[in-house]
């Protein structure tokens, strides 16, 4: 229940077709917009990771297969060089033969295919216009009226300010239907076109359990869905309170279930969610958006703005993590044909070191000073690697000491588990680093040789289970007996097919979206294990 936000589309696009002076700079500038549509898709992958189930993050997968489709870009150039016109005009041509063809078939599935080509049809424009989309700006909270809404600006919403979605435009499989649902947001879609005549600020009320919307309510119906809202948010507050306290299973059994965070929101999610800790702190998510790379202040001041709002919980940051699915802007990426494998994380980090690494160092060791941080290092795939930022650490921590900025304590060091190599091997590692945190999305990926954000090779990921929970299980016990400890960060941490597993083999830490602490804390409480231990804190 809330007032009408009347969402505008953005008036200023507009499509004419015009001769062009040259075709092939049109082509380029066709190319040049895929690949940067296809960027900011997987920016809005990585912004919403942590909301969205393994299915739901698949929508942007599928985005960025479309952008990807040879036909589909084959047409659009045979277009532009068939009548000499700009490319803006050519997308929405060839896009509107392929989406009235989707339609003519009447599958609702298929609508909402021809839905998202759409969308992305909108995102090329815009970038070939130089044009952005219109964002949604919230100034208090409300429901938004729209004849459409793009994951684009879905993705962007601060969902504090959203009461609600209505749409008359999609249907039940709509992807922005799915991400509205995964994101807590009521939405009703495919209503009428006379809701787009419903006034700014009008009262509404959404019952998605009956698919009704209630325009201009009586006393009555306001005071019905006052008491439905104030049981609804009693319950929750029930179910929150319980999640605020670590969790022991029957049999004896306690574990940290953290979360993992990218942003401000993020952090006041997981002490909302009763989160134990900062399990990762992905803390490249930050940056996405800069224009430069950020001084030692900018992550001084960024950070702790984050860490400041759960001040007294431990805080594992994962260093930076470009690269790859996250490339940034400001540099010039060199194109690799297999990014993930290739220059990201602390390998891109030391190639700009001054830039990148050593800026982020600095500011991680002053915080140190205020709050319990863990340093977790990433893509760590020798015993070289391992040393070489262990030692840059440890300097980076003398030189600031020399230059007056007293550090009292080194922060500890550990190593994110995702490369095979460091799995297979772990002798060294658990003699050298303080603790570990397995990733296990790079690490089946690895494993596999699958890339994670490739839809047509996912089945191999999902066999990659047993392998993986194998090497975590013989990973921590060797670890346990030098009084380590290990964690678990990937998509396995929130799977509760593996929760047992990882109570009987004595993992320490879980790490996990927000909102599915509560589930997990109390799937916990409700199990027995086979070997009950009391896990003590190292």
């Amino acid at each position: 229940m809330g007032p009408a936000f009347l969402l505008n589309e953005n008036s200023s696009l507009r499509i004419v077709k015009s001769k062009i002076s040259s075709v092939k700079s049109e082509i380029n500038q066709f190319k040049k917009a895929l690949l940067i549509a296809q960027d900011k898709t997987l920016d809005l992958k990585q912004k919403m990771i942590d909301f969205l189930s393994k299915e739901e993050i698949k929508i942007y997968d599928a985005h960025v297969e479309i952008l990807k489709d040879p036909e589909l870009e084959g047409k659009t150039i045979d277009f532009i060089k068939s009548n000499s016109c700009n490319a803006d005009y050519a997308v929405h041509e060839v896009t509107a033969e392929y989406t009235e063809i989707l339609n003519e078939i009447g599958d609702p599935y298929i609508s909402a295919r021809a839905d998202d080509i759409v969308m992305l049809s909108r995102m090329l424009i815009l970038i070939l216009q130089k044009k952005v989309e219109n964002k949604i700006t919230l100034n208090t909270p409300s429901i938004i009226v729209a004849d459409s809404i793009t994951t684009n600006q879905l993705s962007s919403i601060d969902t504090n300010l959203v009461l609600g979605i209505i749409t008359s435009h999609g249907g039940p499989t709509d992807h922005v239907a799915i991400l509205s649902k995964a994101l807590g947001i009521p939405s009703l879609v495919g209503l009428a076109k006379s809701i787009l005549k419903i006034k700014a600020g009008s009262l509404l009320i959404i019952d998605c359990a009956k698919a009704q919307l209630i325009l201009n309510p009586s006393l009555f119906y306001i005071k019905k869905y006052d008491l439905l809202m104030l049981k609804e948010k009693y319950e929750s507050s029930i179910q929150l309170k319980k999640s605020q306290n670590y969790v022991t299973t029957k049999s004896g059994t306690s574990i940290e279930i953290n979360a993992n965070i990218g942003s401000l929101n993020d952090a006041k999610k997981a002490k909302s969610f009763g989160a134990d800790g900062i399990g990762l702190f992905r803390t490249e998510l930050c940056f996405l958006d800069s224009e430069k790379f950020p001084d030692e202040n900018m992550h001084y001041s960024i950070y702790e703005s984050i860490l400041k709002e759960f001040p007294k919980v431990k805080h594992t940051i994962r260093l930076l993590d470009f690269g790859s699915d996250k490339p940034l802007s400001y540099l010039n990426n060199i194109k690799e044909e297999n990014p993930a494998l290739g220059s990201r994380a602390l390998r891109l980090g030391f190639k700009h070191y001054d830039n990148l690494l050593k800026p982020q160092i600095r500011a991680l060791l002053r915080l140190s000073n205020l709050f319990n941080i863990h340093i977790l290092c990433p893509m760590i795939a020798s015993e070289e690697d391992w040393i070489k930022i262990k030692e840059t650490i440890i300097l980076e921590f003398n030189q600031l000491n020399n230059e007056g900025v007293r550090i009292d304590y080194l922060p500890r060091i550990g190593i994110m588990v995702e490369i095979p190599n460091v799995a297979f091997r772990p002798e060294f590692y658990i003699k050298n680093a303080d603790f570990f945190s397995f990733g296990t999305n790079d690490l089946a990926q690895f494993l596999m040789a699958a890339d994670r954000t490739n839809e047509s090779v996912s089945n191999y990921l999902s066999e990659s289970k047993e392998s993986i929970l194998i090497l975590i299980k013989n990973f921590t016990e060797l670890a346990h007996k030098e009084g380590k400890e290990v964690g678990v960060c990937g998509e396995l941490a929130s799977d509760d097919k593996c929760l047992s597993y990882f109570l009987d083999i004595n993992i320490n830490s879980l790490s996990m979206p927000p909102s599915l602490i509560p589930k997990i804390k109390n799937e916990i409480r409700n199990t027995i294990c086979l070997f009950p231990h009391l896990i003590s804190s190292f």
